[in-house]
């Protein structure tokens, strides 16, 4: 090992005190079945931890030993010895009287050596900070670096000790009161003799380079959360007793180094720790065997220019190759040495796509090789595609990227928890995931460090309101702090927020160039190139309809065939509007062969999940399943998540980026079979608003409790007298009319009303920023972003207070709800009848059960149905699952209908969960 003495050359401190080898870091009575011992020498434990942080900097993530080199001022090779010195300090406050006495067999032992054990508890995390920063202050490390160390090693279990919590628990600088430090002299000399042998074995001497506090505010608080994460994986990893065995007190701690870095080994190749890929340079024709369009030209015009953390932003219209784009970006930088991906989407529907996309490219650009991809969201233990990788990696294992047996992702069960999926080398998931590393959570820091250096790749940026943006803004300063390059991707970004995203991240926004474009933001400054779209400007015919008049405007255009989608904004419209159309069908006012679909987030998982499916067979690009005459009735689900193509578009009015977004599944693909006569020219036809003829504008119903009432306004302002929108040319233009406030007033009336919803609308704004600013992460420049930082019990259980949970999202609070029906007493699942379900035991559900359970689970948000459930206990067997732990259950009669706060509640096979009764108008509730 470059830079650091072999096991040989690390003779035991001068006068080691063998009865420091007395103090226990592990401890499990199970151990001790077959004769072997129950406990673990608190020394031989943190060599174990040291062991694995040392593979894990030079073997798997030597960027971060490079990063934190740079960031303490030393070479790399002087620097490891250092930071593994730090990371060995972690469990200092173990050797403590407050940790040394919960294992009631060790006390007698231990004070058969002259310890005493005052009676005060504290967490030993808290008591390593203080004791860490004395030892390493004593080692020549300057005192602010080594308070910052302290309490970065000291937050492995979570979170930060604060300033004051630190000062209650000192005598003075660095030295803790008695009675958690033990008032016998014994004590602070077993742990100086501790400390002396950790330093020899790390590497630490008194002739070394000392390191330094890092200049640069944001560079010291990122090597702060980064060093916080490294010392939690080498902590998990190295407490795994299956491979670090519980020992005897060995001869000296250079002996058991050799054998912890010997477990060390397997203990990251079982967890299936891989070095992300490292592909030799190479073209995007060479990387996907297709020649490139112009995005992608001009990506490899500007990857040259991605040195250190940059921010990409790509805006083009649908259809461009943005995901491409940004696998070309992630490639040319693994290629470089980068060390991973995160590719996050808006939800789990488009991140399990672009999962399988992500895979299908794994598999291709490294063939041979054997990388770990991982699912990150909340439902990615649903996903076949994730639990076929998962079946791969039990047959597989490998550290340095090369295959045993088969090739291809695979996805190490090590990985699969929340917490930890973001370290795997590479992930796909929602941006939710990634925005937790700024709220106040606990090990909030380790999702920063697993994304630390990646190419972050966040899709549909433009989709998130204000609330969320600000978490973005702030997770774009931490990333650009800690690494990483930055890929953003979208369609419809209007410049205010473009140039906000730019600041975010540090830099200056640059003069934009003309749609669609490519801005970077790297080393404080940016610039922006053009490129120009890869298909000629698309006319698209834009006719106003009454919604009564659309049916029969559906027959004389689909009379030859054709595939139509009518888009509206509410699960209820979705509903309402199937069944009125399917009794038009039945009484032939439509062709009795039109395929009628409905698709929206109201269907069981499994249920929507197959619809999916069924809509990309049918609609995709592919012409084996496209039917001959069809209409998808959807919510917004239809916007972004599936590659869909259709001859004719329906939609209520939306924002204008939105609108857009619609409208680019219209004509998206080249067809083989010609387009039916009637529908060869694109077409989109918005339903009339009602009250679009008074002077003051259309009221907008359910439609305004979803988007801000100004913006739609607005956009009807942009689109009324439009007949004709061509793509991708007015996309710009028109996103400006609306977010750029440029769009046309015609009365008075309309401009007061106007005023006054800008007005709700930017105190509605200032209140979700503030919102956001309370509960997350100061940025990394701020004097100290992690004293105070809330802690937050559970952050997914819908019972919490919103103050007490970490939310990414504003918006109305949900639940998941899992059908069941009542046979004879026999529960079993609405959905799938042949699932029985024991409620009530507390022993864990066997998987199927689980799975199945979650897989019939339906949300809801309604707001009065919500608060009922809430009261609702979560059955004892679900409390036991980690899928279905804050689920509640929804008891149904036989005809699938259960009352709940007064309100009807109906599973139905064809509409989904519904709400109430659809046969009366009600806009309060989508």
């Amino acid at each position: 090992m470059t830079g650091m003495p072999s096991c040989s050359a690390l003779p035991s401190p001068l006068g080691f005190d063998p009865r420091a080898w007395q103090l226990w870091g592990k401890a499990d009575p199970a151990r001790a079945v077959g004769g072997g011992p129950d406990w673990h020498p608190l020394l031989c434990h943190v060599l174990d931890v040291v062991a694995c942080a040392e593979r894990l900097l030079l073997h798997v993530r030597p960027d971060r030993l490079d990063a934190m080199a740079a960031s303490v001022a030393l070479p790399r090779e002087a620097a490891l010895p250092w930071i593994l010195f730090f990371v060995a300090l972690h469990d200092l406050g173990k050797a403590t009287p407050p940790f040394q006495i919960k294992v009631p067999g060790r006390v007698n032992a231990l004070r058969a050596l002259g310890l005493d054990f005052p009676e005060r508890d504290e967490p030993h995390g808290s008591l390593s900070a203080v004791l860490t920063t004395r030892a390493l202050t004593e080692h020549g490390v300057p005192p602010r670096l080594a308070r910052w160390v302290a309490r970065s090693v000291g937050a492995h279990h979570g979170e930060f000790a604060s300033l004051g919590k630190l000062g209650h628990l000192e005598q003075q600088k660095g030295i803790l009161l008695p009675v958690y430090a033990g008032k016998e002299p014994l004590w602070d000399l077993l742990r100086t003799h501790l400390v002396q042998a950790l330093a020899g074995a790390c590497g630490v001497s008194s002739s070394m380079p000392r390191p330094a506090l890092p200049p640069a505010i944001a560079m010291r608080h990122a090597f702060v959360a980064d060093l916080a994460g490294l010392t939690t994986v080498a902590d998990w990893l190295g407490s795994n007793a299956e491979v670090f065995k519980y020992v005897e007190p060995p001869a000296s701690p250079a002996d058991y180094l050799a054998l912890a870095r010997a477990r060390a080994v397997q203990a990251l190749d079982d967890a299936g720790w891989r070095r992300p890929p490292q592909p030799p340079i190479r073209t995007f024709r060479e990387l996907f065997g297709n020649d490139p369009w112009p995005l992608h030209e001009a990506v490899e015009t500007i990857i040259p220019a991605l040195r250190g953390p940059s921010l990409v932003v790509i805006e083009a219209p649908m259809g461009e190759g943005k995901t491409e784009a940004a696998l070309t970006i992630f490639d040319a930088l693994a290629a470089r040495g980068g060390t991973g991906l995160y590719f996050a989407l808006p939800t789990q529907a488009t991140s399990n796509q672009i999962f399988g996309r992500v895979e299908r490219f794994i598999r291709a650009a490294f063939p041979g090789e054997t990388h770990g991809l991982h699912l990150v969201h909340g439902d990615a233990g649903l996903s076949e595609r994730y639990d076929g990788l998962k079946e791969r990696a039990f047959t597989m294992r490998s550290i340095n990227g090369v295959a045993r047996g088969k090739d291809g992702p695979v996805a190490d069960a090590w990985f699969a928890r929340s917490k930890r999926a973001l370290l795997a080398p590479l992930a796909v998931g929602t941006v939710d995931q990634a925005l937790l590393g700024v709220l106040g959570v606990r090990h909030g820091f380790l999702r920063l460090h697993g994304l630390a250096g990646k190419v972050v790749v966040v899709d549909e940026v433009h989709a998130y309101d204000t609330y969320t943006s600000e978490l973005l803004d702030r997770l774009l300063s931490w990333l650009g702090a800690l690494g990483a390059t930055v890929v953003l991707l979208s369609a419809t970004l209007p410049a205010a927020r473009r140039d906000a995203l730019v600041r975010a991240f540090g830099a200056a926004p640059a003069a934009p160039a003309t749609y669609p474009r490519i801005t970077v933001a790297t080393e404080g400054a940016s610039f922006s190139t053009s490129f120009p779209a890869r298909r000629a400007p698309i006319p698209v015919s834009l006719i106003w309809q009454s919604a009564s008049a659309v049916p029969e405007r559906l027959v004389e255009a689909l009379t030859g065939g054709g595939c139509a989608v009518w888009i509206v904004n509410t699960v209820r419209r979705a509903q309402q509007t199937y069944l009125a159309l399917r009794a038009l069908r039945d009484r032939r006012l439509l062709p009795p062969d039109l395929d009628l679909g409905l698709l929206h987030a109201r269907f069981p998982f499994d249920t929507r999940a197959a619809r999916e499916r069924a809509a990309e067979e049918s609609f995709g690009p592919g012409e084996a399943k496209r039917p001959r005459a069809a209409l998808l009735v959807g919510t917004q689900v239809l916007e972004q998540s599936l590659d869909l193509d259709f001859d004719l578009m329906i939609t209520e009015l939306a924002p204008i980026d939105l609108v857009l977004q619609r409208a680019g599944r219209l004509h998206r693909h080249a067809r083989k079979n010609q387009r039916p006569p009637a529908v060869q020219r694109p077409a989109l036809w918005i339903v009339r608003p009602e009250g679009d003829e008074r002077p003051e504008g259309p009221a907008f119903g359910a439609s305004a409790l979803i988007y801000a009432e100004s913006i739609l306004l607005r956009s009807w302002l942009s689109l009324r007298n439009t007949t004709e929108i061509v793509l991708p040319s007015d996309i710009e233009p028109l996103i400006e009319s609306v977010y750029g406030g440029t769009a046309p007033v015609a009365s008075p009336e309309l401009a007061t009303r106007l005023t006054q919803l800008d007005r709700d609308s930017k105190e509605r704004e200032h209140d979700e920023g503030n919102q956001a600013r309370a509960i997350e992460l100061a940025a990394p420049d701020a004097d100290d972003p992690f004293d105070g930082l809330a802690r937050v019990v559970e952050d997914e259980d819908p019972s919490l207070h919103r103050s007490l949970r970490a939310k990414t999202r504003l918006g109305e609070p949900s639940i998941d709800v899992v059908p069941v029906l009542d046979r004879g007493g026999r529960v079993v699942l609405a959905g799938a009848p042949d699932v029985e379900i024991d409620l009530e035991t507390r022993e864990p559900l066997p998987r199927r059960s689980v799975v199945a359970a979650a897989r019939q689970a339906v949300g809801i948000t309604h707001r009065g149905v919500v608060a009922a459930l809430l009261y609702e206990r979560v059955p004892p067997s679900f409390e036991a699952s980690g899928h279905l732990r804050f689920h509640r259950v929804l008891r149904l009669d036989d005809a699938g209908r259960a009352m709940v706060a007064g309100i009807l509640l109906t599973l139905d096979p064809e509409l989904g969960l519904v709400v109430g009764s659809l046969d009366t108008p009600d806009d309060s509730a989508p």
